[in-house]
């Protein structure tokens, strides 16, 4: 399963949770996909010094966790994280995929050109660990992962979309408009979203009406615990 949006803020890390809590028991694991800017970031240099306190804590060697480049370069375009300390670090994303019921979570980071081999990498470690089925936040993960169901929650208004969403969003089984009281942007969604017809939902509240029917989605879809 891949749950994905057209940029940050439109609740797709929600949206995630609320798959993940209702396949509790199901055998889900969970995959967050960060796919660094191939421009911006490809000639960047760190020392094993920085990449190992990045794996093991989720920072940077500069004592951030801004969630793109976090240590990927030419010479080491991808990474693969399990370890806990950086998955389990209190707000995080990872964190809230572990907290919503997730197996077990890997963290993928990648250059573009690198990430389907990370992500299989990464589906090799969670089948290991039991997982019977596979959630991936990440949009990028439509350009490459043939999913059992694929979700898109997006905001109206919000901010421009990124190339994939625009691209992918007419395979999505699912797609949302996640009403909030604060959208985190002020441009129209365009009308490739429209088309879809896309649900109203308040992901924040687990009894409204668009989410309860997002939730059974969900269960009636992915529930045999087919994977990914």
């Amino acid at each position: 399963m891949i749950v994905a949006g057209p940029h940050s803020g439109v609740g797709k890390t929600r949206a995630a949770e609320v798959a993940l809590f209702r396949l509790r028991g199901a055998g889900y694991a969970a995959i967050k996909l960060t796919v660094a800017d191939e421009k911006r970031h490809a000639q960047a240099r760190h020392g094993s010094s920085a990449a190992r306190l990045a794996s093991e804590a989720g920072v940077c060697g500069r004592g951030a966790s801004c969630g793109v480049c976090e240590t990927v370069s030419k010479d080491m375009p991808s990474r693969v994280i399990t370890a806990p300390g950086a998955i389990g670090k209190v707000g995080t994303d990872t964190w809230r995929l572990a907290q919503a019921g997730a197996l077990a979570v890997v963290w993928v980071i990648a250059l573009r050109h690198a990430a389907p081999e990370a992500l299989a990498r990464a589906c090799t470690i969670l089948h290991g660990a039991g997982a019977r089925g596979i959630l991936i936040e990440g949009t990028s993960a439509l350009d490459w992962i043939d999913a059992k169901l694929c979700v898109m929650v997006a905001t109206d208004p919000g901010k421009a979309w990124k190339d994939v969403a625009l691209r992918r969003i007419n395979r999505c089984d699912i797609v949302l408009r996640n009403v909030m009281r604060r959208p985190p942007g002020t441009l129209p969604a365009p009308p490739e979203f429209t088309a879809m017809s896309p649900v109203a939902c308040d992901l924040e509240r687990p009894a409204d009406m668009g989410t309860l029917w997002y939730a059974r989605q969900i269960q009636e879809r992915c529930g045999d615990s087919s994977v990914a």
